[in-house]
């Protein structure tokens, strides 16, 4: 292999998923670069000249481009994970984490470009300031911080743009919390702080169970009030709520517009307090809606605030309670960053619902289970990416798949 400096310069080509972006040597070999944009020209420090992959950090900015800014971000100044393209002006971040989508689905998904609609980009407001629920790690001494990038070392003491002003304040002072472990802290919809300890797990002697993590409430208490439309749900504070405070108002709008209207069952998979369950009741009128949930206290707090709707909750791993299920006409699915998989997307086609709006937090899985529905009969018909996560590499892609 031939030598390579660690020290170059390079044109960046196209971002990649991860938050990098790619550049080509003059012998051809690809690069990935950290903190640049493409269109511009940088030097790049390698993290390991030898590698088989060369990897690197851009030190100069040698041509700038028109869509750098500022970065604001002082934790993730001082090294911390948080706001990784916080030099990104926030609409063009939008576009260059839909080109991945795009990416993804060609090359992972095997997707055509006839097969892939014209996405719809969308940077979601406001692009600063915007999470209302952070989870921070506890130093030794009682002090809460946000970890370094693939670390368990913390920034303490710095603020970070993405989060609600206020939300953090005082979290970093010595003995805030029992030391250890980590800290979730929510501000809720009607402006409540609550901040809940979560001691880290005790591994056990040999042939003893280990002991559970223990809860603490610092402030407030154990659950926060989030509301989307007309709905209140008391969703715990180490619970799943969208981080974004405009998130699930977005998702609800999408769930409504996409597959509102007609009276057949309804699922909602993956549903966590059942946010989409409600969208799919309020804008199904006389369809019954299924939410299927794995965690108890999520079906349990979503049960409590749809009392009295046509949401029926059902708890259990996805895969293995929808055959047990009554066959959907529509169906939305949220499902974790690694994705649904062929099991259920399998699962779920032999259900034959019409049209199902898969929501993917990941270009590649979300690309990967696009691949599973064409698989089994279905053709992709709408494609929005959403900047729900600004100043970050990461977003949301919802698919609308309808049965061909």
């Amino acid at each position: 292999m031939t030598e390579t400096s660690d020290v170059v310069d390079i044109r960046i080509d196209r971002p990649a998923q991860g938050g990098e972006s790619i550049g080509l040597l003059d012998n051809g070999r690809i690069v990935l670069v950290r903190g640049a944009i493409p269109g511009e020209t940088v030097r790049v420090r390698l993290d390991d000249p030898a590698a088989k992959l060369l990897r690197g950090q851009a030190t100069e900015i040698l041509e700038p481009s028109e869509h750098r800014r500022t970065p604001t971000c002082e934790a993730a100044a001082a090294g911390a994970g948080c706001c990784d393209w916080d030099y990104v002006e926030p609409t063009h971040a939008a576009y260059l984490k839909s080109a991945v989508v795009l990416d993804a689905l060609r090359r992972i998904g095997r997707f055509s470009a006839a097969d892939i609609p014209e996405p719809t980009i969308t940077p979601l407001a406001p692009a600063d300031l915007w999470r209302t629920r952070v989870r921070l790690g506890v130093d030794g001494e009682g002090r809460a911080g946000i970890r370094r990038k693939a670390s368990r070392d913390l920034v303490v003491g710095l603020p970070c743009a993405q989060v609600a002003e206020g939300l953090t304040d005082g979290l970093a002072e010595e003995g805030t919390c029992p030391p250890g472990g980590e800290l979730h802290v929510v501000r809720d919809a009607d402006g409540q702080r609550h901040v809940l300890h979560r001691s880290a797990p005790e591994r056990g002697i040999r042939g003893r169970k280990k002991k559970r993590p223990v809860a603490t409430v610092i402030e407030g208490s154990s659950a926060a009030l989030e509301k989307v439309n007309d709905y209140t749900f008391t969703v715990p504070v180490d619970g799943f709520w969208q981080a974004h405070e405009n998130a699930a108002a977005m998702y609800f709008e999408r769930v409504t517009d996409w597959l509102g209207g007609g009276t057949g069952v309804s699922w909602d998979l993956y549903g966590g307090v059942g946010s989409l369950a409600a969208a799919l009741s309020a804008s199904r009128p006389g369809s019954t809606v299924i939410s299927v949930e794995a965690a108890p206290d999520a079906a349990e707090a979503g049960s409590k605030a749809l009392a009295g709707t046509s949401v029926e909750f059902r708890t259990g791993r996805v895969e293995k309670v929808i055959g047990l299920l009554e066959s959907p006409e529509v169906v939305v699915l949220d499902p974790p960053r690694s994705g649904a998989g062929a099991e259920s997307v399998n699962a779920i086609a032999a259900a034959g619902p019409q049209k199902v709006l898969h929501i993917g937090c990941d270009p590649a899985t979300f690309a990967r289970d696009s691949a599973q529905w064409i698989e089994n009969g279905y053709r992709l018909e709408k494609l929005e990416v959403i900047d729900a996560f600004p100043g970050t590499h990461h977003s949301e892609t919802l698919g609308l798949f309808v049965r061909a």
